[in-house]
């Protein structure tokens, strides 16, 4: 196993990451689909979800850096077998994301300055926080593909993709 020191960090959003969203414009799907009831909200997670979330939980330090909050680690991470995990957070209710980089800036910069490995996965179409963040992150954008807005394990980077099983 990797020293928690020397892991990856990895910020990992829900909706439009975890939660296919892809679904909502009638997109036909590659894979199958479970549906999560989860705090009042049904999640439509491709069914690789659990084991891609599992083993990039093996070796990396995964953050929750959602709208969804604390609220992540309840029968969404039950579901797809991890966590609980830490939880970047503003302390608002704030359904805008706009408040993700400056939560998430000081344990970002903090890991960039140990000289530990940073990927933030979140759909970013195209629109990455690099103004406002520290430099060295690695952002997987899940809304790269047309229909997409969900995390597949072609969408890792090969650095990261290759420490997973």
């Amino acid at each position: 196993m990797i020293d928690a020191v020397t892991r990856p960090l990895v910020l990992l959003d829900v909706d439009g990451v975890i939660n296919d969203l892809g679904h909502l414009d009638g997109h036909p799907r590659p894979w199958e689909t479970r549906i999560i009831s989860a705090d009042g909200f049904r999640i439509h997670t491709p069914d690789f979800m659990p084991l891609l979330i599992q083993s990039l939980a093996e070796v990396c330090e995964i953050h929750w850096c959602t709208t969804w909050r604390e609220r992540a680690n309840g029968a969404l991470a039950q579901a797809l077998g991890v966590g609980p995990f830490p939880v970047v957070d503003d302390g608002t209710d704030d359904r805008y994301p706009d408040w993700k980089p400056r939560a998430a800036y000081d344990l970002v910069a903090e890991a960039v300055g140990g000289g530990r490995e940073v990927y933030w996965i979140e759909d970013f179409y195209g629109e990455y926080p690099v103004d406002v963040m520290p430099p060295a992150i690695v952002y997987v954008d899940t809304a790269v593909v047309p229909g997409g807005a969900v995390l597949t394990p072609e969408l890792l980077p090969p650095e990261l993709e290759g420490r997973i099983r």
